[in-house]
């Protein structure tokens, strides 16, 4: 069987700030541009090539590591899922009992015959997937502390802000890395904001947080980040291994796609 694999570049990074614009489900949205942008940096290789070939006929606008955009991607991954016939399922267990029940009336009435047909299907659950959101009101402060071993956290930013990014406090953890924030509701904060030289800005919402109290972040290293549109480089048809072809600085812009041989 051959694999068709793909790469995907970005040919004109975007220079718009990741951090101005406006969270969204599956990114953020680019006032500049008015569009939004796929953030693919925590996908998987499955997922990120499943959502650009869904979207293939627009331009989208990604945000990808560079380690990302350098390896290739196998298009044809084929997924197996197991498939329940009850026909079958029913003539089977009758078949069994029929067994069952033959051979007991060919043995001694003393002897006691034991048979399984007991069969075991794993249940199945069904219904509409629920986002959860998490309400603080009740609780007056916010806390934590940074769980890396640094010897001076004066560089570190860690910033309350409402969901419209106004900020609402900004403080630098003590020496031990510990910091806290009164909370006034009337004033709508959403989330704390952590960053600092050489790291990740991270942002933690507190509707996907079950306690604001004592909670523990650890400093991520700043990685290069690419903004732009991508583009689909030639689909290539190779023989299959093995071995995955996957082969993590981040690129953001819009995805194109040119097709290849088959």
């Amino acid at each position: 069987m051959k694999t068709k694999t793909v790469q995907y570049t970005i040919q004109d990074p975007c220079d718009k700030s990741w951090k101005a614009m406006t969270p969204e489900a599956n990114g953020r949205f680019c006032g500049a541009c008015e569009k939004s942008v796929v953030d693919f940096t925590r996908m998987s290789d499955f997922l990120i090539v499943s959502y650009l070939e869904n979207h293939k006929q627009e331009k989208v606008c990604g945000r990808f590591t560079k380690p990302q955009l350098d390896r290739v991607y196998q298009l044809n991954q084929p997924v197996f899922a197991p498939s329940f016939d009850l026909r079958a399922f029913v003539l089977g267990l009758a078949l069994t009992t029929f067994s069952a029940v033959h051979g007991f009336s060919k043995t001694d009435p003393r002897e006691l015959v034991k048979t399984d047909t007991l069969a075991i299907v794993p249940p199945v659950v069904v219904g509409t997937v629920a986002h959860v959101h998490f309400d603080h009101e009740k609780e007056k402060k916010a806390s934590g502390s940074i769980q890396n071993a640094l010897s001076d956290f004066k560089e570190i930013n860690v910033v309350l802000k409402t969901s419209e990014g106004k900020i609402l406090k900004e403080i630098h953890p003590d020496a031990k890395g510990k910091f806290e924030f009164d909370l006034d509701w009337k004033l709508k904060p959403a989330f704390i904001e952590i960053s600092g030289i050489g790291y990740e800005t991270q942002e933690m919402y507190f509707c996907y947080m079950r306690s604001l109290s004592n909670v523990e972040i650890t400093l991520l290293d700043e990685v290069q980040l690419f903004l732009g549109e991508v583009i689909q480089g030639d689909v290539k048809a190779t023989e299959d291994s093995s071995e995955d072809p996957i082969l993590q600085t981040i690129e953001m812009g819009n995805v194109g796609f040119q097709k290849g041989e088959e």
